[in-house]
């Protein structure tokens, strides 16, 4: 049998071979056989656990380059034992063959040699070697003077940091982060105090953890370059992000709420106390306590711009329950109920969200759930809750219900019939899903972005106004244990559209189920929209439930 069968398929490979030119046989993609490896620890489930190569196609060397420092910013060191068992993995050209096979490799012997056969069947052999080396980065991330409360504003491309001072500044010391293993050379400006003259520029010199790469910033008195309206499109930078179940929480699935004033930020979870992170490196710094929290009592939380929490309970449809909303005035403040209100058997507090100031001018929206397209809109005038609020029914006909997922937020926190945007599960005419800008007058679509699919739940949006350009941030959660969704959209609103997204994070890395093979089942996450003090910078703050939590940088600098 195997001898006819053997037969058969020549006879039909040279059928095949016979309709086909002499070039089709090799690929168009067909480039150097082997165009990468990428070397992995065993059972390390890292997202920094991938080491690329250098491959040296004219010597025949393929370098696997490992970090010096390894885990990422740790005082723990990689040593070339740490490299007897590794998994190796290739990307070759199509019908290129490699021998040995890859696969487990002692990368502290001197004797691995590969050959690669390409589909001209020409042979090249190659030595694979490792190489541990230190970083080579040398940047000066942060630069402060905090005795005097100024932050420099580092323009990257052009090595500068501007300080924004209307005076000379007498000699102080200042506070810097640089990149990992990196330090200053010869003055150290956060160990020995700097003056720093209007007239006369300071230099400061950074060399990388290899001691021979560096970098020499320009620090002025000066007022940074900015473009005339709106962000920087490319200066994108992650700032950080913390896996949720690091820090702490009992049931990080149920961390549905996030809050973020001044410097800290606070995590809502259901039946625990409230936990606060340092929102400059998403480091835990200590906790809330709520005396009042329950599986249902303490469900979300929000902020306004002005330091002010609110935590609301969740009333479920057809409850006796009121909606209940404590009020905390800053990290320290103590839990005051703020809102009591009986919706009367209608779902809310699954989402609340605040425009403006607590203490000057606010407007709070809370979606009521399992409806329509509805929610209540509360109003602070003066630093005055007006306690009864409207009922805002959506009057767009192409809008189905949302059922259990909705965030909503106004433009303006004092006029009630200004724009307000929808992150929800509604379904729009033709059963996707969208994120939406409302006209606030006539409570129907103004504009809507592209469709997103069914299987993605849009549940969070904030609103900010980031050098004369209004922004908002809306995310998708992955509610299975398939797909890759989890995304975060950023869109400028001074398009007059929401076509396309001004950035978006990369798809199905910081959810639940990337990070922590957890179902998100409640399709839960949060964001918010903040600038820096000195208003050049731009900060998303975003989370999903089960997952991370992370802060992402924008600026506004003319470079």
């Amino acid at each position: 049998m195997k001898k006819i069968l053997y037969i058969i398929i020549a006879i039909a490979a040279a059928m095949l071979s016979s309709c086909q030119e002499p070039e089709d046989l090799v690929p168009a993609q067909a480039r150097n056989g082997i165009n990468s490896v990428t070397a992995y620890f065993l059972y390390d489930d890292r997202e920094e656990n991938e080491f690329g190569s250098e491959i040296d196609y004219e010597n025949g060397i393929i370098t696997i380059v490992f970090p010096y420092t390894y885990p990422a910013n740790t005082e723990s060191h990689l040593e070339m034992d740490d490299l007897k068992k590794v998994k190796v993995v290739a990307e070759l050209d199509d019908n290129v063959v490699v021998d040995p096979p890859l696969l487990i490799m002692d990368l502290t012997r001197d004797d691995n040699y590969i050959t690669v056969t390409d589909q001209r069947k020409q042979k090249k052999t190659y030595h694979i070697v490792a190489e541990i080396r230190k970083s080579n980065l040398c940047q000066i991330l942060k630069f402060e003077l905090p005795s005097i409360n100024v932050a420099g504003v580092i323009n990257e491309g052009a090595k500068t940091i501007s300080l924004i001072y209307d005076s000379d500044i007498p000699a102080m010391k200042a506070e810097a982060k640089l990149s990992f293993g990196a330090s200053f050379t010869g003055t150290d400006p956060t160990k020995t105090a700097v003056a720093y003259p209007v007239s006369t520029p300071v230099s400061l010199t950074v060399v990388a953890q290899d001691g021979v790469t560096t970098a020499t910033y320009t620090v002025s008195i000066s007022t940074p370059d900015i473009l005339d309206k709106g962000m920087r499109y490319g200066s994108e930078k992650m700032l950080w992000h913390v896996n949720l179940a690091t820090l702490g929480i009992g049931n990080t699935l149920l961390t549905g709420g996030m809050a973020v004033v001044g410097d800290k930020i606070v995590l809502n979870t259901r039946d625990e106390d409230m936990v606060v992170l340092n929102a400059e490196t998403g480091a835990k710094v200590g906790t809330i306590a709520l005396d009042f929290k329950g599986n249902l009592a303490n469900f979300y939380c929000t902020a306004d711009n002005n330091d002010n929490i609110l935590i609301s309970n969740f009333v479920a449809k057809g409850s006796s329950d009121k909606l209940t909303v404590y009020r905390l005035k800053g990290i320290g403040g103590a839990p005051t109920k703020y809102i009591e209100f009986d919706s009367g058997g209608l779902s809310v507090g699954r989402k609340i969200s605040v425009i403006g100031s607590l203490d000057s001018d606010a407007i709070i929206t809370a979606p009521i759930y399992q409806e329509g397209t509805e929610f209540y809109r509360w109003t602070v005038t003066g630093g005055v809750l007006d306690p009864t609020p409207a009922h805002v029914v959506m009057a767009d006909e192409n809008i189905a219900a949302w059922n259990y997922a909705c965030d909503i937020i106004y433009s303006s926190p004092t006029d009630v019939t200004s724009d307000y945007f929808v992150a929800s599960y509604s379904a729009i005419t033709g059963g996707d899903r969208n994120h939406l800008w409302m006209d606030g007058k006539t409570n129907k679509i103004k504009y809507m972005s592209p469709n997103y699919s069914g299987n993605w739940v849009p549940n969070a949006v904030d609103y900010i106004v980031f050098n004369g350009a209004s922004f908002i941030v809306c995310n998708t959660v992955n509610a299975a244990s398939w797909g890759a969704d989890d995304v975060i959209y950023l869109y400028d609103l001074s398009k007059n559209n929401l076509d396309e997204t001004a950035w978006q994070c990369e798809k199905g890395v910081y959810g639940s189920f990337a990070t922590n093979s957890l179902v998100n089942a409640n399709y839960t996450g949060d964001v918010a929209l903040r600038l820096s003090n000195d208003g050049y910078y731009m900060y998303i703050y975003f989370m999903f439930s089960g997952g991370q939590i992370a802060k992402v940088q924008f600026d506004c600098l003319n470079m």
